[in-house]
């Protein structure tokens, strides 16, 4: 963990700068904030479509087509790192992942717990499958690290789910909180991940 950042401008000398360990250079703060955004916009997107789906908005199919946007965003950073080929592996992933949590939401919604159940299982699985990829495309990704916070998404998820149905506002609150802290800490780890990657390449 970096204790200390420097914030150094992008006209600096950035050879002399990334030999100081206490500093992060321009670009990986970028990845940094790039990866921020796309965890951040899954966790928030995904609110609210919870909330239109459960309450049957008029944005309902708005909210619903620009979540299943949001793996295109990761095929387009994954993409530059790791090429087409494994950047379409994780749009794939990330759009099972969405679609998974989507229908959790339908079967909740309708008070269906068997079908709630055999879906969060499925869930679970995807998110066991996208752990897996990731341990396999960079090695300061573990496995075990990743379907830890994304099953700490997952049960969040589902709790905020039934907060918002029972209308439980305070509660759901709170949870949008926690799940805010897991997505930083994922993105965080992404983005660690790369620029600890490249740093072994240079």
């Amino acid at each position: 963990m970096i204790n200390q950042i420097g914030w150094i401008n992008q006209t600096e000398d950035m050879n002399q700068t990334t030999q100081n360990e206490n500093y992060l250079t321009y670009d990986q703060v970028n990845i940094i904030i790039a990866f921020q955004k796309l965890w951040l916009d899954l966790a928030s997107w995904m609110r609210s479509y919870i909330k239109a789906e459960i309450y049957d908005t008029k944005n309902l199919q708005s909210v619903k087509n620009y979540l299943l946007t949001l793996p295109s965003e990761f095929y387009d950073t994954f993409s530059i790192f790791y090429g087409t080929i494994p950047a379409q592996r994780i749009m794939d992933l990330m759009s099972e992942f969405i679609k998974s949590g989507m229908k959790v939401v339908e079967s909740l919604k309708y008070g269906d717990s068997l079908l709630a159940d055999s879906r969060t299982i499925e869930w679970y699985k995807i998110a066991d499958d996208l752990s897996s990829f990731l341990a396999r495309t960079n090695i300061y990704w573990d496995e075990n690290q990743w379907k830890y916070l994304l099953y700490q998404y997952i049960k969040l998820k589902i709790e905020e789910i039934n907060a918002i149905i029972n209308d439980n506002y305070e509660e759901e609150i709170k949870l949008y909180n926690s799940i805010e802290d897991i997505v930083f800490l994922m993105a965080s780890y992404m983005a660690r991940g790369i620029i600890s990657s490249n740093l072994k390449n240079i």
